[in-house]
């Protein structure tokens, strides 16, 4: 395989031997702050993030609903930075997700809902972050260096360190066996590299784009339409499927492109048994499949940048680390 000519596809390529470390060399802390959630049983679980971190916390919020049946929400930053206010969350777990740990008003709600009594928890690419400083319990991500602007093996990390938190926590044991499987599935779904390459040249023109999907992909979705704004310059948007029929459908012609639709020109990943463009069946339980499908949306967001003649590693307007207040 040869060198790669961008950050970004190196680290997609990485992703793999992310994910063993994640649960090789954090297993221990995995398990504490599993413990530690099981045994204060919080009412409440609040995520924190922006950007691709806040794409992996809507995939954490059906994680909790579905597998502890716990009320989630996702926590709105400006609340406490902009209005100077705080919810009351003293029962609630807070779980912070971010790749540099740098964002100021993210590490303001979770220094906030610790002053409260809330059990806090970061995710972190940094571990001596401000965001890590502020929380009670950190959960590397075992990322290494991330060049890229558009952040990707973070993204996948943050997935498998939710998926894996959250075993623990609920003490799933049919949903635990399988993560050990997780850098081999990531690796056989990098092989799909070929496929997505020619699909993304053959669409390199098309403009915009609506990604459609539901349930535990629903994160993977808005992943995927971030990616494809940032790297591509894309008009993208992500629905949920069931959104979709409740009035954006009437905006679809013939111009646009969905992953799945009615009378418009279709793209189909599909992760299960289905067929599709890239069709992919890892034997995965469905709450982990968002997990493999994540480094094939990254390829083809890459591959579409640079049939577009774009640099994705930098795209314009934006920098790695985004310090919002």
């Amino acid at each position: 395989m040869p060198k790669p000519t961008h950050a970004m596809l190196a680290e997609i390529r990485e992703q793999p031997a992310v994910l063993t470390r994640l649960l090789t060399e954090h297993a221990t802390a995995i398990g504490e702050i599993a413990t530690a959630l099981r045994r204060r049983k919080p009412t409440l679980v609040v995520f924190v993030a922006r950007g691709t971190s806040h794409n992996a916390a809507l995939y954490g919020q059906y994680l909790v609903e579905t597998l502890l049946r716990i009320p989630s929400s996702i926590a709105m930053p400006s609340v406490t930075t902009l209005y100077d206010r705080t919810p009351d969350w003293t029962a609630a777990a807070i779980i912070a997700i971010s790749q540099s740990g740098r964002s100021v008003d993210v590490a303001e709600v979770v220094a906030e809902a610790r002053r409260q009594g809330a059990l806090t928890v970061a995710l972190t690419n940094d571990p001596a972050s401000p965001l890590a400083q502020r929380s009670a319990h950190v959960l590397p991500l075992a990322a290494g260096l991330e060049q890229s602007v558009a952040a990707t093996k973070t993204f996948t990390s943050s997935l498998a360190a939710l998926a894996t938190l959250v075993a623990g926590w609920g003490q799933h044991k049919d949903l635990a066996r399988h993560l050990p499987r997780l850098p081999e599935i990531v690796a056989k779904a990098l092989e799909h590299d070929a496929t997505i390459k020619a699909l993304a040249k053959r669409r390199a023109r098309r403009d915009p784009w609506v990604v459609v999907s539901r349930g535990y992909m629903l994160g993977v979705a808005d992943e995927m339409a971030l990616k494809l704004k940032e790297t591509c310059y894309a008009a993208a948007d992500s629905l949920s499927a069931v959104e979709l029929l409740h009035g954006p459908i009437a905006a679809l012609d013939r111009k646009r492109v969905a992953l799945r639709s009615r009378s418009v020109p279709t793209l189909t990943f599909a992760f299960g048994d289905d067929p599709g463009d890239v069709a992919f069946n890892a034997g995965l339980p469905e709450p982990l499949a968002p997990i493999a499908a994540a480094p094939v949306v990254h390829l083809f967001a890459y591959h579409l940048s640079v049939a577009r003649k774009l640099d994705p590693d930098k795209p314009r307007g934006l920098q790695k680390v985004t310090v919002t207040r």
